[in-house]
């Protein structure tokens, strides 16, 4: 299997339809500082760089630390154009600043999927992220509390439609220490 960060490396899988998708189970610590973030529906605050950030940043920092480039993509509100965000500023989702993708075969992947996906973005994973020719997509999951939806099923299929395989994926099954 394609190596993915040190800590996200994957010691299970999950079949999703007929994919094995990696899956790895990393803990991530609990912010304990100042409460004053919008929490965006009552998300985890997690502490990444010793600030109140989301297991998504958290998971995109790992990619970063070992060389990769990435984005968190928020399509909540956004099924026609994902937000793509590097991290979370404390005044809520208007207060988050779009950072676009510059590289165009990624830019490229991204869109030739959501028009597998029924022309929409609606369950894009999580966070994407590249290194070399390798691009990959992770979804996060709280242990014993979140499920993966439907819609990220069908993007799921809908990428592996247009050339991407089971390997380019990564749930991210994480845990507060």
């Amino acid at each position: 299997m394609p190596p993915f960060p040190p800590t996200l490396h994957p010691t299970d899988q999950m079949l999703l339809g007929d994919a094995p998708i990696p899956l790895c189970r990393p803990v991530f610590a609990h912010y304990t500082g100042s409460k004053t973030v919008h929490t965006f529906g009552g998300k985890d605050l997690l502490d990444v760089d010793g600030r109140p950030q989301f297991a998504e940043v958290a998971i995109l920092r790992l990619f970063e630390a070992d060389g990769w480039q990435g984005r968190w993509v928020e399509t909540y509100g956004h099924m026609h154009a994902p937000a793509l965000w590097r991290e979370w500023k404390p005044g809520g989702p208007g207060a988050q600043a779009h950072i676009p993708i510059e590289e165009a075969w990624v830019k490229d992947k991204l869109q030739a999927i959501a028009q597998a996906n029924g022309g929409t973005y609606s369950g894009c994973w999580d966070v994407l992220a590249w290194k070399g020719d390798r691009l990959v997509f992770a979804e996060s999951k709280k242990q014993r509390k979140d499920r993966i939806r439907d819609t990220q099923v069908r993007w799921l299929d809908a990428a592996l439609q247009r050339g991407l395989r089971p390997e380019d994926f990564l749930l991210v099954e994480w845990a507060l220490g």
